[in-house]
């Protein structure tokens, strides 16, 4: 009797849990999720590549989503919206439009339209000092002008003119 009343739970909670799901996506790869949107958090499972899952909550560069009876965090960039494998043209119009609105993707390809996603709160960055040490530190590891020209010569780069924008 509790095995058949835990299954009617589990059941309720699959059923129900569609209903608070903001979007249905598709795991672009294995996905280990996390207990908490953090790196290093404790893993919380993991869900293979082509998985339909249900997208909960969006929290900087992370995706709460539940599948296959696991709930948990994935990076933004494991998961695309829709359902099924990527299309082969992209959308256009409205459509496309929506699409980058809701999840930062320009297209079918999953090309992210924002980067460097830390996920800071707002309190973090109306806390946030500047950190002498740290720029001093990455000045020190600047490439000079002709490290930098020889670079782009060996990757086949060539010099262009780009005249500067006005001030006005």
């Amino acid at each position: 009797m509790k095995r058949l009343i835990v299954l009617a739970f589990i059941l309720g909670f699959a059923v129900t849990g569609a209903a608070y799901a903001k979007e249905i996506g598709t795991t672009r790869v294995a996905v280990d999720l996390m207990a908490t949107p953090y790196r290093d958090a404790k893993p919380a499972g993991k869900l293979p590549s082509n998985t339909t899952v249900y997208i909960l909550e969006r929290r900087g560069g992370w995706l709460r989503i539940s599948a296959m009876g696991i709930t948990g965090w994935a990076r933004l960039h494991q998961v695309r919206a829709g359902e099924g494998p990527e299309a082969k043209t992209s959308g256009g119009g409205l459509a496309a439009l929506k699409n980058v609105s809701q999840t930062g993707r320009s297209g079918s390809q999953g090309i992210v339209a924002t980067t460097g996603i830390r996920g800071l709160s707002a309190e973090e960055l109306k806390s946030a000092k500047p950190n002498p040490k740290a720029v001093e530190s990455m000045e020190s590891s600047r490439a000079s002008d002709t490290t930098a020209r020889d670079f782009a010569r060996s990757a086949g780069l060539k010099d262009k003119d780009v005249p500067f924008l006005n001030k006005e």
